[in-house]
C-alpha cells in the first residue's frame, strides 16, 4: 500500500455495497428522518442560544427561502408545466409533500372557489414534536412559511389567510389556512 493512495475511490465502493441495503423507499426514509433529526435540533439550538422569538423569526425567514429553492429545484428536475390553475397548484404541493415527507402531515385539501383552496391540517410533525420538548406554546408555524416559500419559488401572486403567526394547534384551534391564488395577475 502506498502512503500517498487514494483510499476515496475503494471506500467509495464499499460504502455503495453497504447502502445497497436499503431498498429506495427505505433510503427515502432513513434521508427525510436524518432531515428532521437536523431540524430539530437547529431550532432548538437557536432556542437555547438566542431565545424563541429570534428562533421562530430566524425559521420563518429560513423555511421560506428553502421553499423558493426546493420548490424550483423540484418544478426543474421533473419538467412540470408552469401553474396556470388552482389544480396545478395542488398537484405541486402534493408532489412535494409526497416528496419531503408524505408520513409527516394528516391533511386535507378541500376547493373553496375555482382559485382558492383551504388546507386542514389534523397531524403536523412540528407541532407534535414542539409539544414533546415543552416549546409549541411559543412555536410560530413553519409548515405554512414553507408553503409561501413555494407558491414564491412558483412566482404566484397568492394571498394567505389568515396570515402565518403562532400555531394553531399551540392555541387548540384547528389548524386551516386558505390560499387564493390571483391568476388574472402576471407572474413574474
Amino acid at each position: 500500500m502506498n502512503a500517498q493512495e487514494d483510499l476515496k475511490p475503494r471506500l467509495r465502493v464499499q460504502a455503495g455495497q453497504v447502502l445497497s441495503r436499503l431498498s429506495p423507499p427505505e433510503r427515502e426514509a432513513l434521508l427525510i428522518k436524518c432531515w428532521m433529526s437536523h431540524d430539530a435540533r437547529w431550532f432548538m439550538a437557536v432556542a437555547a442560544e438566542f431565545g424563541m422569538e429570534a428562533t421562530n423569526r430566524l425559521n420563518q425567514i429560513a423555511v421560506h427561502e428553502l421553499g423558493k429553492a426546493e420548490c424550483r429545484r423540484v418544478v426543474k428536475a421533473l419538467q412540470l408545466p408552469q401553474v396556470a390553475s388552482l389544480d396545478d397548484l395542488l398537484l405541486i404541493q402534493e408532489v412535494m409533500i409526497a416528496l419531503l415527507g408524505p408520513n409527516l402531515l394528516d391533511y386535507r385539501v378541500t376547493k373553496v372557489s375555482e382559485n382558492s383552496a383551504s388546507v386542514h391540517v389534523q397531524r403536523c410533525f412540528s407541532y407534535d414534536n414542539a409539544a414533546r420538548v415543552g416549546v409549541a406554546h411559543q412555536m410560530q408555524c413553519g409548515i405554512f412559511a414553507r408553503v409561501t416559500g413555494w407558491l414564491e419559488g412558483l412566482s404566484l401572486p397568492y394571498e394567505i389567510e389568515p396570515q402565518l403567526g403562532k400555531c394553531f394547534k399551540a392555541r387548540g384551534e384547528e389548524c386551516m389556512y386558505t390560499i387564493s391564488l390571483n391568476l388574472s395577475k402576471p407572474q413574474v
